[in-house]
């Protein structure tokens, strides 16, 4: 009998802590509704399946999850994944290479998956940056227009809804410069004991040896 009073204690705290929440960040309704329908494409497009890469439909965990996309042939495609199963962090590095530029830009796995096992502190402090920044509320697409360049692509995916925005995931791609988004994107590579700086290093060197 205590034991079922602890228990109900414990999730009723647990239900206080979820619902004392609060949405910190501006909330632009033109940016929801423009981001509500970017999803919309991206559903409808499968742009995952054609890229070759998991839909993050499929994530089983609450899941931040960097693509850096080379838009120049012969480039490498890379994949960071941080994830948080049962108190368990880690991240999942993976490596691609187009296997038909002129098409669909299939992409096919590079060597094998390199797994970094982190802290529970580490991904608390990375998932408490993320919303400090508003990740949630940045804008899907950037009003700048590029033909060429690498997309940096972020994504979260959570089995709780965020407070902001009602969503359970979202996703921001960035071309050029976003010092605020970028520097997320610096802070989940340094988690993987790498950096933007040697990133944009490793891509200027294979743009400047195609």
């Amino acid at each position: 009998m205590k034991l079922k009073t602890l228990f109900t204690l414990f999730f009723l705290t647990l239900l206080k802590g979820c619902s004392s929440e609060k949405c910190t960040c501006p909330l632009d309704n033109e940016t929801l509704r423009e981001n509500i329908e970017s999803f919309k494409e991206i559903e409808k497009s499968d742009s995952w399946t054609e890229l070759g890469l998991e839909n993050y439909r499929t994530f089983k965990n609450d899941t931040y999850r960097l693509t850096i996309y080379p838009s120049w042939k012969d480039s490498k495609i890379s994949e960071y994944k941080l994830e948080n199963g049962w108190g368990s962090p880690k991240i999942s590095i993976n490596h691609y290479e187009r296997m038909d530029y002129k098409e669909k830009n299939q992409l096919k796995k590079i060597g094998k998956t390199e797994k970094i096992s982190l802290s529970e502190n580490e991904w608390n402090q990375f998932d408490k940056l993320m919303r400090e920044q508003c990740f949630w509320t940045m804008p899907v697409r950037s009003k700048s227009m590029y033909l060429d360049g690498t997309g940096w692509i972020l994504e979260v995916k959570k089995g709780r809804k965020n407070r902001c925005t009602n969503q359970n995931y979202h996703i921001v791609s960035r071309v050029a410069d976003s010092p605020e988004y970028f520097d997320l994107c610096d802070k989940l590579l340094k988690l993987a004991n790498s950096s933007k700086r040697e990133q944009d290093s490793l891509l200027y060197d294979s743009w400047t040896s195609d």
